[in-house]
């Protein structure tokens, strides 16, 4: 009689774990399409009050198509950076340019 309850009791154990998920299930990943623009971020800090030094801090951010070449969206970013360099007092500037 023990046998037979251990047994029924191990294929009953069986029966429930082969219907069991082992592990969650994973979430689906959400695939996203590469980048497609070329983005440039601009941050520039400028001094208002050259008696006080207080700082103006800007930024600015431009997408252009994937399709221009780097030469052009590099010297656009250089005719920028010199167009704000001789607007104001500046003490700091940053580019970043992300290419596809």
């Amino acid at each position: 009689m023990r046998k037979l309850t251990v047994l029924i009791t191990i294929l009953g154990s069986i029966c429930l774990v082969y219907n069991a998920a082992a592990v969650s299930p994973m979430p689906f990943e959400e695939l996203k399409p590469g980048q497609t623009a070329i983005v440039c971020a601009f941050h520039i800090t400028y001094i208002t009050d050259q008696t006080r030094g207080i700082p103006e801090e800007q930024t600015s951010t431009f997408a252009f198509e994937a399709s221009n070449a780097k030469k052009d969206v590099l010297e656009w970013v250089n005719k920028y950076i010199n167009d704000k360099l001789n607007e104001r007092n500046v003490s700091a500037f940053k580019v970043e340019c992300k290419f596809p």
